[in-house]
């Protein structure tokens, strides 16, 4: 009898249980109230994907014209807002520096010698070309006969470089670009049923200089994706153009000048005949350089 007394009072507590377990989640839905909150810097993309796992069960979270719409206990509401809080602030501004600079060195040096005839008549043999600078020059002469000799050692340094800045926010896109067009004349010649066709005309390339960037910043540093773009005209012949293309992902502090990369080239030559014998050397080096900075 004892028994069985006791085995109802477990099935009628169980049965207690049971309903009070299928009651919580509708006493948890009935406490839920829909909240509407403005957002006042960030965007819905922004915020939505850091609040949505901090929803209780049950609670839901949307947005719609930069208003998040959240239904859920006070408790939750509260923990959205302060996470809202620490998220939804203005974007650091940022100005981002980009050099880009070229210098290319050339060295010609030389010597060439000179013979003279005779009867009243010169006849020169490998006769030295002028514009030489910083060159050397010796004459010896016997009646109508004579010798000179020329040594000749002159050097060249062009640089050219340029300078762009652009502002963006922390977590933006940049891009800069500026530059020019080159005209060049084309010529074409076409085989057609009554013979040549030769056109003439003129085209122009377009020489940039600029860059893309994307910087993110956490904290101090900053991580920029960026892709520097240089062309100048070409130094072997007119219409050619040289260019510098660069992609990378760099960090750094701000207010650093970050090296994003560079390039050196090197170029010897030598020759020789009828009389003379020189050689000629170039160098060509390049840098880009890049810096970032928070403004107020």
């Amino acid at each position: 009898m004892a028994a069985a007394i006791g085995s109802a009072r477990v099935g009628a507590l169980g049965g207690l249980l049971l309903r009070l377990c299928l009651c919580l989640p509708a006493l948890a839905l009935a406490q839920q109230e829909m909240e509407i909150i403005a957002l006042r810097h960030r965007t819905l993309d922004q915020v939505l994907p850091t609040l949505q796992p901090l929803l209780e069960p049950g609670a839901t979270l949307s947005g719609m014209n930069d208003q998040l719409i959240l239904r859920a206990s006070p408790r939750n509401r509260q923990q959205i807002r302060q996470a809202l809080a620490a998220i939804d602030t203005p974007p650091r501004r940022l100005l981002i520096r980009v050099s880009q600079n070229r210098e290319v060195e050339g060295r010609d040096e030389g010597v060439a010698v000179v013979a003279g005839g005779d009867i009243g008549q010169t006849r020169w043999i490998g006769k030295p070309s002028g514009g030489m600078q910083e060159n050397t020059r010796v004459e010896v002469r016997r009646g109508d006969a004579g010798v000179s000799a020329q040594a000749w050692d002159s050097r060249r340094t062009r640089t050219s470089g340029s300078m762009q800045t652009v502002q963006v926010v922390d977590g933006g896109r940049a891009l800069i670009e500026v530059g020019r067009s080159l005209p060049i004349p084309l010529r074409q010649v076409a085989i057609g049923p009554r013979g040549l066709a030769v056109s003439e005309g003129i085209v122009y390339r377009d020489l940039g200089q600029g860059f893309y960037a994307a910087p993110r910043v956490v904290g101090g540093r900053v991580t920029v994706d960026i892709s520097p773009r240089f062309d100048s005209p070409g130094e072997s012949a007119y219409g050619t153009i040289s260019t510098q293309r660069l992609t990378s992902t760099v960090s750094g502090r701000l207010g650093e000048w970050l090296e994003l990369g560079g390039s050196s080239q090197q170029a010897v030559g030598a020759g020789s005949g009828q009389g003379r014998s020189g050689n000629s050397q170039s160098l060509d080096q390049r840098s880009v350089w890049l810096q970032v900075e928070e403004l107020p």
